[in-house]
């Protein structure tokens, strides 16, 4: 989160700089609207070590959004359907790689927005992804294979990262 807040300053200075001054007067609210968010949030200021320490769901949809703190989620279903993920402003992680399905497609919608994003999905999946990149990237990683079961990710990362893994 730090290194967030200090980012963002650079950039408002940055961009007060580039612009005259104008964006100088905004900096110190800017600041104070982020540490306020980030004081509400569930997470508080402690330190993030425990960020591996998620959850597990038998859920057959999954549906998630971690706003300024770190989600770290584990599907274990033998019906599993899909799901929307939105990350913003922190990291997240969801792994499907125990889950079965019968179904032949499944679609996921996975963004992040100033944030990073990494799914896990089983070794014997096709995996078919679109994403929108802005400043950001949208990628995976996975080996094209010729699975009974075709992932369908869409979604986007802007100013963060998606990744899809196996």
């Amino acid at each position: 989160m730090t290194r967030i807040i200090f980012g963002l300053i650079f950039i408002v200075i940055g961009l007060s700089a580039l612009f005259g001054g104008e964006l100088a007067k905004y900096a110190f609210a800017l600041i104070l609207i982020i540490i306020g968010l980030r004081i509400i949030s569930r997470h508080g200021w402690e330190p993030r070590h425990h960020w591996y320490n998620g959850q597990t769901t038998a859920d057959d949809f999954i549906n998630e959004v971690a706003v300024f703190g770190p989600l770290h989620k584990t599907v274990r279903t033998d019906n599993f359907k899909g799901g929307n993920v939105v990350v913003v402003f922190g990291e997240g992680e969801v792994d499907l790689s125990r889950v079965k399905t019968t179904a032949a497609n499944i679609d996921l919608e996975f963004v992040a927005v100033f944030g990073r994003g990494r799914l896990i999905v089983p070794p014997n999946w096709q995996v078919k992804s679109r994403g929108v990149k802005v400043i950001g990237d949208f990628y995976s990683r996975v080996e094209a294979t010729a699975g009974e079961t075709t992932l369908n990710v869409k979604g986007s990362a802007v100013f963060g990262s998606v990744e899809i893994t196996n």
